[in-house]
């Protein structure tokens, strides 16, 4: 699907400043929830992924209906709420939208969440000589 340039401009700090949410809320819950500052982070991150998020068309919006824009633009009244908001916000947005920008130079470096979940090689192990008794 072709993105037009002003959604594609509305686009780009609304990825970035969700990789900010995603990257805090990697941390542990109570890790951020307890420094003010990074709850300040937080808020802040979301207040302008809010604002970035009401730049972005309503076509867009409709052909996109994994985010929870209403989620999005409601602002959370505790710092609880605020954590769940974001945990689920943030990678939604990533996940959903970063395709959007395949192909352009700013999002070439931008967070895939979904590369997360994408499983490992798992190496073989190598099994150790065994040892035998000597036998008598």
């Amino acid at each position: 699907m072709a993105v037009s340039a002003r959604d594609k401009k509305a686009l780009l700090p609304l990825l970035e400043q969700a990789q900010l949410v995603y990257l805090l809320t990697r941390l542990p819950k109570k890790q951020v929830l307890d420094d003010p500052k990074d709850v300040a982070r937080l808020e802040d991150a979301l207040a302008a992924m809010r604002a970035a998020a009401h730049e972005v068309s309503g076509s867009l919006r409709e052909k996109h209906t994994a985010v929870q824009w209403d989620e999005l633009a409601a602002k959370p009244d505790s710092a609880d709420l605020l954590w769940r908001r974001a945990k689920r916000v943030g990678p939604q947005v990533l996940g959903e939208l970063r395709p959007l920008l395949e192909g352009e130079p700013e999002a070439a470096f931008m967070l895939d969440p979904n590369a997360d979940a994408a499983t490992k090689p798992v190496r073989e192990r190598k099994q150790a000589p065994r040892k035998h008794a000597a036998r008598k």
